[in-house]
């Protein structure tokens, strides 16, 4: 997941309403023309603020939920890269989740985007987006996840949970290391094993 759950200040009902629901149906068009492999839902109904990439059964799925499809700060770009990023971890290669073998981690999904995912699109769809807004619309829209400079937790070779360098990373893909697996997630899974057992 790209965002906290949390809940989002949602476009009102008039003409920004029905241009944003315009909008999403041309993205998940393009998103289901240029990933045809993959199964798009939009969740309207939930104001939560965020997506996720799943697998159910034999499907692999990718939810936009309605808090972040219809948050009034959120652009084009900012929809476009949140749906990359969920597509990067049924897509990515390198490394993975903890929790499921079979999905990409954060970092992995993030270098996906900006290689892969922004190509395939392009190539299959004609649709273009600008990583610099994409990234300026998440920080719009996250302030409390995103202001965060000092890591809480975790490995330091992950940059998934420090907003700083994943933004550098994000606006200059270079600077990022290959990682084979997802520190940060397995750190996550033994932290919370640990708490079970208290």
């Amino acid at each position: 997941m790209l965002f906290a759950n949390t809940t989002g200040e949602p476009l009102g009902k008039g003409s920004a309403r029905i241009c944003r629901h315009q909008l999403l149906y041309e993205i998940l068009t393009d998103f289901r023309q240029a990933f045809p492999e993959l199964r798009f839902e939009l969740d309207e109904a939930s104001t939560t603020v965020n997506a996720q990439a799943f697998i159910r059964g034999n499907d692999r799925v990718v939810r936009l939920y309605g808090g972040l499809a219809y948050h009034a700060s959120i652009g084009a770009d900012g929809l476009i890269f949140t749906l990359l990023h969920e597509v990067g971890h049924h897509l990515s290669r390198g490394g993975r989740l903890a929790a499921n073998a079979e999905l990409g981690c954060e970092c992995a999904a993030d270098r996906w985007v900006l290689t892969d995912g922004m190509a395939r699109l392009k190539k299959r769809t004609g649709r273009m987006f600008s990583i610099e807004q994409a990234v300026a619309s998440v920080e719009s829209i996250a302030p409390a996840v995103c202001g965060a400079t000092v890591r809480k937790r975790g490995p330091s070779v992950c940059w998934a949970d420090h907003w700083p360098s994943r933004k550098r990373i994000l606006v200059r893909p270079e600077s990022a290391p290959a990682i084979p697996r997802c520190y940060l997630s397995e750190f996550l899974r033994v932290g919370q094993f640990a708490q079970g057992r208290r």
